[in-house]
């Protein structure tokens, strides 16, 4: 599928459509990416959720969702994500696909309407959001952040990432912290959500069957009455570890967290990001990997172990759940599978079933169009338009000599141990 269309409607804008009749519904989303900073996270965060929770024409979170029923029960939401060194504020909607709608309805339109007012006419008024809007998502803001901390796991990849990246801007939480959320007003909530109007990268990305021509002019002449200064977007690459940063933390967890973070020496969009994808599903992305069937199942040294890759920062991280006296065994087992790799002990059958893996995960993503316009938007915030199917085929020409060369690059930067207290030991 290669049936994207592409068009600037304004300074750092531009609108995308997808033509694809094999659903039932249609999509639309408006993609905001700026530079990930420690001031402006938190308020940045609390956007989307204010936007999609009630706007001008539909001033309670009540009358927005009768609205939403009445338009075949469309859906209205917002995040707040990191994508390198972006922070990336999402605003879509959903709706059936106007084929499906009584009389010809364009409900479809009728929903980017409503979606566009909840963009441009948001409830507020005197610079500031409406109050009663603005603590319910504050307060959702600060559980989400809660929550955060309440999952060990998640915990664990936090504190691992703010030691590994610690003089980086990756090192920020995409939420940004509580003490900042609960010190933002309704003032500063609505200057951050003007600042991504006039200095955000935008993207718009429209999926169905539906027409999308009067919505892109739609989009077009909303955008007109901005002044528009569009902020650079880049991801700081560190391409080797010098030295490896370690810490230990302790708290009331019984099962302990080991968290091992390499820098990869290569980012989106290299040439050999597809090598390093695979290396990564060879080593532990899969249930057929060698953390997977070495460190688990043979040696029982882990609940988990797996590894991720971030290709756009050039990191790899391989995270277990571990008891506290297998943690330096479990460290020792990864670096043992990594130095195989680096020596060429790989299998065709490991390498076979790690691209059937991957293949899998990138055919999958035409299954829907939340996935569809997920993939597009990742692609062009680092300018690489290519297709799922496009991806695969990369990673079938990837060589076991281009995988030994991947993880050959890889560098320990940081090691992360969560475990517990000695109250929760034999709990």
């Amino acid at each position: 599928m290669n049936n994207l269309q592409r068009v600037q409607i304004a300074d750092g804008v531009h609108f995308n459509s997808i033509y694809d009749d094999r659903f039932k519904t249609s999509l639309i989303a408006v993609v905001m990416a700026v530079p990930l900073d420690k001031e402006t996270v938190s308020p940045n965060a609390l956007v989307p959720g204010i936007l999609t929770r009630s706007c001008k024409a539909y001033p309670t979170y009540l009358e927005l969702s009768r609205k939403l029923d009445s338009l075949y029960g469309a859906s209205l939401g917002g995040s707040s994500k990191k994508c390198g060194e972006m922070q990336i504020i999402s605003i879509s909607a959903g709706s059936i696909d106007d084929r499906y709608s009584l009389d010809g309805e364009p409900v479809f339109e009728k929903t980017a309407e409503l979606l566009c007012s909840a963009l441009f006419e948001p409830n507020a008024q005197n610079g500031e959001f409406d109050n009663d809007t603005f603590k319910n998502e504050q307060t959702q803001l600060i559980d989400s952040i809660d929550a955060q901390f309440n999952d060990k796991r998640i915990y664990a990849n936090l504190q691992m990432s703010e030691v590994m990246f610690a003089a980086e801007k990756y090192g920020i939480n995409r939420l940004g912290t509580k003490e900042q959320a609960l010190s933002l007003t309704p003032k500063a909530a609505f200057d951050a959500y003007e600042n991504l109007l006039k200095t955000a990268r935008i993207e718009i990305m429209c999926l169905g069957s539906s027409d999308s021509e009067n919505i892109k002019k739609m989009f077009e002449e909303k955008f007109s009455s901005i002044e528009r200064s569009v902020s650079e977007c880049t991801t700081q690459i560190i391409r080797r570890a010098d030295t490896i940063k370690k810490k230990t933390d302790n708290t009331d967890v019984v099962q302990s967290k080991l968290i091992m973070g390499f820098r990869t020496d290569c980012a989106e969009p290299e040439e050999t990001v597809s090598a390093l994808k695979l290396m990564c599903a060879v080593l532990g992305g899969t249930a057929h990997s060698k953390l997977f069937n070495n460190v688990r199942e043979k040696l029982s040294l882990c609940y988990y172990c797996v590894s991720r890759t971030d290709s756009v920062k050039g990191v790899l991280t391989v995270e277990s759940g571990v008891e506290k006296e297998n943690i330096e065994k479990t460290k020792a087992a990864v670096l043992r599978e990594l130095d195989d790799m680096k020596n060429g002990i790989i299998t065709d059958d490991e390498i076979d079933n790690a691209k059937r893996s991957l293949n899998t995960a990138y055919l999958s993503v035409t299954d829907s169009l939340s996935q569809l316009q997920g993939w597009y938007i990742n692609r062009m915030l680092i300018d690489n338009f290519s297709t799922p199917e496009q991806e695969a085929e990369k990673i079938n020409a990837v060589t076991k000599e281009q995988i030994i060369e991947a993880a050959q690059k890889l560098t320990l930067d940081t090691v992360y141990v969560l475990t517990g207290t000695d109250e929760t030991e034999g709990k």
